[in-house]
């Protein structure tokens, strides 16, 4: 699993760098210079990413129509293609906040810390629905497409969401926060470690 591989190693080596930051507190230009470097790694792992993937196997059949195209039997317009991606951002991001507004005030009526709330409901909430779709490829034979659902989303988590961290707050982190990196970076290094294995007992 090469595609595997890949997306654990750049998790495993750029994830790190928000955990040791947020854990010993810098500047404002340590952390744009840590930013810029979180994105600039995230942008390699999408560039190799691309550019392994260019013979995989195509599954255009596999997708379903567009909800705003209202002709089905041809490939949709690109205005058709706009109109849904802003549609889906404007859901997305109305969502999140929705999400977070409703989080601050669950953690002030128990009076439980914010952090350790959100650590909870919110991989819950976000994550669940997604590897939802890995267990259905999974179902299908799709294993690739499974394990890379959830790799993937792991690099994207460890850089763009951390980046954006790291501008736009001071990116202090407690022993909460910081426990939890460490042990998503357990599990990426057992994964990472236990591949070689498991193609071996594939074999």
């Amino acid at each position: 699993m090469p595609a595997t591989r890949r997306d654990l190693a750049f998790f495993l080596a750029l994830f790190p760098v928000g955990i040791v930051l947020g854990a010993i507190g810098v500047t404002t230009t340590w952390r744009i210079a840590a930013a810029a470097l979180l994105l600039c790694g995230y942008g390699l792992y999408v560039k190799r990413t691309v550019s392994q993937s260019s013979g995989a196997e195509d599954d255009d059949d596999d997708l379903h129509a567009l909800y705003v195209d209202t002709t089905k039997d041809d490939p949709p317009s690109t205005l058709q293609i706009t109109i849904q991606l802003v549609l889906s951002l404007a859901a997305i991001v109305g969502g999140a906040e929705l999400f977070v507004t409703a989080i601050e005030e669950i953690s002030t009526s128990l009076g439980v810390p914010l952090l350790v709330l959100a650590l909870i409901l919110a991989p819950l909430a976000t994550e669940l629905p997604e590897k939802a779709n890995s267990v259905l490829w999974v179902r299908t034979g799709k294993d690739t497409l499974a394990a890379g659902n959830v790799t993937g989303a792991m690099a994207f988590q460890a850089t763009v969401p951390v980046a954006f961290g790291l501008l736009a707050t001071p990116w202090a982190l407690d022993v909460y926060a910081v426990g939890a990196g460490c042990i998503a970076l357990l599990g990426g290094a057992l994964a990472l470690w236990g591949l070689p294995r498991l193609t071996r007992s594939r074999a």
